[in-house]
């Protein structure tokens, strides 16, 4: 069987199996998604990609790599995927000296994330007392996460925007939960409630919780 990617004609062969990589990824991000870790087969995954199961196991070797992949495309993006620390939106966020918008933007782009990452991630969640080497790729991702929240604190610190005597490791703490795919996911369809009002609330609280008040009489900074 011709896989379906393959068929494109007039496209480089690097073309061809970056085209094939993204559909498999997106393929199995639904898989997991719709049927959960252990539910989703390297044959499913085949099947919704349009493409052979060989090419599946020859891309990606086994469903842990495949679940890495997922979540690395969900949080970077699959096309042209870019860490968060390398996109405008964060270097404004750390080097505004306006507290409101540089919690406003971090809470905004990473509940973008979570649109695409948070239902992936709950699953993966689900298998992790079955499956030790989910929990290897969710430690590795969590890693991740918690080191780049914890910059971003820093960040805050070093510019004089966080209230006196706020716990950095607290701060960070908190941020990684209110933020989190849970409480995403709780508020966005266990409440019903549009990304865009849970990115105000959870900004509106972080800014109460975070931010030192401004001198009385000071502008703010624009």
């Amino acid at each position: 069987m011709m896989d379906a990617v393959s068929e494109v004609k007039g496209v480089s062969r690097r073309d061809r199996a970056a085209r094939t990589r993204t559909a498999i990824v997106r393929a199995a991000t639904e898989e997991f998604c719709r049927s959960g870790y252990h539910g989703a087969t390297m044959a499913s995954v085949a099947k919704r990609a349009g493409v052979a199961v060989q090419t599946v196991y020859f891309v990606f070797h086994t469903k842990p790599a495949l679940l890495t992949a997922a979540i690395d495309a969900a949080v970077l993006g699959d096309e042209g995927p870019v860490p968060p620390e390398l996109t405008p939106w964060w270097r404004e966020a750390t080097t505004t000296g306006d507290g409101r918008r540089a919690v406003e933007l971090f809470v905004a782009n990473v509940a973008e994330i979570s649109t695409r990452a948070a239902a992936l991630d709950q699953a993966a969640q689900a298998a992790v007392s079955t499956d030790p080497e989910v929990v290897h790729v969710l430690a590795h991702h969590e890693s991740l996460r918690e080191q780049g929240f914890a910059d971003y604190v820093g960040t805050l610190a070093a510019r004089g925007l966080l209230r006196e005597g706020l716990d950095l490791a607290e701060a960070t703490d908190v941020l990684l939960t209110l933020t989190g795919s849970s409480v995403f996911l709780d508020f966005t369809e266990g409440r019903g409630w549009p990304v865009e009002r849970y990115v105000t609330w959870t900004s509106d609280v972080l800014a109460t919780l975070f931010l030192a008040k401004p001198a009385r009489g000071r502008a703010r900074p624009r």
